[in-house]
């Protein structure tokens, strides 16, 4: 007996979330279904309409380590370090610093933590996310200080829906945990706000108690929140009042991919599972007519980036150009890429690695990198414009 597409559609909509979070449903009609296959391969070098170079300037006294965050506008590059320099960086499109804003201290204008970084809707101001501090600081595009609002609990992730309203996911491993005492969203790992981040809704239950990491995905591409559940193989779409539809169903069968697993799994079992299974961790970039997905193959753990066209429905695996390839160092940092904006997706590559990784030949191909360019230099920001497979126009 044939059974429609949608009924298992809907079931795997439904395996992802808990009772209480089905009631928040609207519709999953428009829900895209991304068939993952490593037979499906493409090279990299096929996809690739275009690229281009950024040189952030030197930012002195903070050197930029390792990025956490990268946040793009029409007008602005901003950067997060926040193990390092513990620093936000400001760039505008041609990689010339604007601002630094490192304010770490116990103050009431100072962070504790740096633990993650969004834009106001107006997109004129930045919000840090004190973990430590339980609170959010704001800073103008400059540096300078606003406000701060305090924060009901810890928070891994959040964003703005709207400009009345935030979605914020919190990482309390223990139900215990509470926002407050006897709160009703106790359980619930996705809190709903209003803009002084007071809650109002909550979904998305920890469903995995027995494990060490449970932490659920939460993105802003554009104007869109997007989450991903632990182990789970739906990406929803949050709107402001609090409702979740279906985005993304990942249908990972032909990769033997692992999802929707029972709740009283152990860690145990899990640490098998690894060397057996595919598994989506929730990093992915969704940008305007396409999406990459990074995902993790058995036996060791590799990440395979697999590419969806949301004009044909396609999805591919990427492979890499030939190591002979005059540009193979440029291309392979798409692989991984977990950043983009519009059509335009971003990978950061360490100056280290250009200097020790690339070959003579690259560096003299490229001198708007190589020019000037030390170990100690900030990172290098390299941009793809991305094309549909079978489209051979090359503009590099």
């Amino acid at each position: 007996m044939k059974i429609p597409l949608y009924l298992f559609t809907l079931f795997f909509f439904w395996c992802c979330v808990s009772k209480n979070d089905r009631q928040a449903m609207t519709d999953i009609s428009g829900m895209r279904e991304v068939v993952f296959d490593d037979k499906n391969t493409i090279n990299i070098d096929s996809v690739i309409a275009n690229y281009r170079f950024v040189r952030l300037d030197s930012t002195d006294n903070f050197p930029i380590g390792e990025l956490w965050q990268t946040l793009i506008t029409d007008d602005h590059i901003i950067l997060v370090d926040k193990l390092h320099s513990k620093s936000v960086f400001i760039f505008d499109k041609t990689g010339k610093n604007k601002a630094i804003t490192h304010r770490q201290g116990r103050g009431p204008q100072e962070y504790i933590s740096l633990f993650h970084v969004t834009l106001t809707p107006d997109r004129q101001k930045i919000a840090i996310v004190d973990d430590l501090g339980k609170k959010v600081v704001f800073f103008d595009l400059a540096g300078n200080f606003i406000e701060s609002k305090k924060i009901p609990t810890t928070f891994l992730t959040l964003e703005y829906a709207s400009a009345d309203k935030a979605v914020g996911a919190t990482y309390r491993e223990n139900p215990a945990e509470a926002v407050s005492p006897g709160s009703k969203h106790t359980d619930n790992l996705i809190l709903f706000m209003d803009r002084n981040f007071n809650p109002e809704s909550s979904a998305i239950r920890n469903r995995y108690l027995a494990i060490s990491s449970t932490k659920p995905t939460l993105k802003k591409f554009g104007n869109d929140i997007q989450i991903n559940p632990y182990f789970c193989d739906t990406i929803y779409q949050a709107t402001p009042d609090g409702q979740l539809t279906g985005k993304y169903h990942l249908n990972m069968t032909s990769i033997n991919g692992a999802c929707n697993l029972p709740p009283d799994i152990t860690q145990e079992s899990l640490e098998k599972m690894y060397k057996t299974n595919s598994f989506f961790y929730g990093d992915y970039a969704d940008g305007k007519d396409f999406a990459l997905f990074n995902i993790s193959t058995p036996p060791r753990e590799i990440i395979a980036p697999y590419l969806y066209s949301k004009t044909t429905g396609k999805t591919y695996r990427l492979t890499l150009p030939p190591r002979n390839n005059e540009d193979f160092f440029t291309k392979i940092f798409l692989n991984g890429s977990c950043a983009c904006y519009e059509n335009l997706f971003m990978a950061v590559i360490p100056a280290y690695r250009i200097i020790l990784g690339s070959s003579p030949a690259w560096k003299e191909r490229h001198p708007e990198v190589m020019d000037g360019l030390t170990e100690n230099s900030n990172p290098v920001l390299v941009f793809y414009e991305l094309r549909e497979p079978g489209n051979n126009k090359n503009n590099y």
